[in-house]
């Protein structure tokens, strides 16, 4: 039988619903490059604090901000209450560039360390960045240590905090399998990315600590080139510090030249006697501008 101009067309949009079926695929993240954008970040092998990430990759790649800088972070949020507190100091890594068409998917795991909490309210972010304009395309991942006390660290209303009405502000990935998220912190700290505040929390009762490994899934819309941003931000201060650990399936090493690799114990390699003296002078340095003393409670 002869087929007719709607038969013609039916089969053609089922062969075209097909095609572009069988075209999706994962992204490949294994064949990209990373470098440091601002502040700090390394690689980092498991501990009792962070464990193997469901992909089992050790070490996994970090942000901190630990050693972070000034205007680090993708996000404008509107200050606190007050007025006064804003982002500090904060890093961001990114890849290298990479294409991927619509329906392609993309997934990662992200694990949130924070000694801070309270009404300041250290923050992280991954985000899919459209190429050609260096726009958010899709946002993988945020949390927040203010909302420790009350549950949703992560996502932490951070997307919703945000300056500018007009952005996006809501999670584009699908976390853990759109199931529900436990709401608080582990009470561990001890993880070498913290620095001098590894195994510390401003406030007990904020139950500091670590998110766990999240597993992000996403899902391109369009077809396009785009790059992956990963950071995490100092709020209000400089004072008891976040991190941000990322991994994803064949995660190597040679990915991230450049970046510094503490121990799997979690510790870093005992510098030379110059060195080490060059470091606890930094340290005094820093800690003599450090602009809110330490105690367990804040005003």
């Amino acid at each position: 039988m002869k087929p007719t101009a709607f038969t013609r067309t039916a089969l053609a949009a089922l062969v075209a619903l097909s095609f572009g079926a069988a075209q999706a695929a994962p992204i490949q993240i294994n064949d990209l490059t990373w470098t440091i954008e601002a502040g700090a970040a390394g690689l980092v092998g498991s501990t009792n604090t962070v464990p193997l990430s469901p992909s089992g990759s050790s070490p996994v790649g970090f942000v901190t901000t630990d050693g972070g800088v000034t205007g680090a972070s993708a996000l404008d949020l509107k200050k606190d209450g007050k007025g006064t507190r804003e982002e500090t100091n904060g890093s961001a890594v990114r890849s290298s560039t990479f294409t991927a068409a619509n329906n392609d998917t993309l997934t990662m795991y992200f694990n949130y360390v924070s000694t801070d909490g309270g009404a300041y309210g250290d923050y992280a972010w991954a985000r899919l960045v459209d190429a050609s304009t260096n726009d958010t395309a899709a946002w993988l991942f945020t949390a927040r240590s203010s909302n420790s006390s009350r549950g949703q660290v992560v996502p932490g209303g951070v997307l919703g905090s945000q300056e500018d009405n007009s952005l996006l502000d809501e999670m584009d990935a699908v976390l853990n399998g759109g199931n529900t998220i436990d709401g608080t912190l582990s009470t561990d700290t001890d993880w070498a990315p913290l620095g001098g505040d590894r195994g510390t929390c401003w406030d007990n009762s904020s139950t500091c600590g670590a998110t766990g490994w999240i597993q992000s899934d996403y899902r391109v819309r369009n077809n396009g080139s785009y790059y992956l941003e990963f950071g995490v931000m100092n709020w209000g201060d400089e004072a008891y510090q976040s991190a941000l650990g990322f991994d994803f399936n064949g995660l190597r090493t040679g990915q991230f030249q450049g970046f510094d690799v503490l121990g799997s114990g979690g510790s870093t390699p005992l510098p030379e006697p110059q060195s080490l003296a060059l470091v606890l002078v930094s340290l005094a340095l820093l800690r003599s501008t450090t602009p809110r003393r330490r105690s367990s409670a804040r005003a």
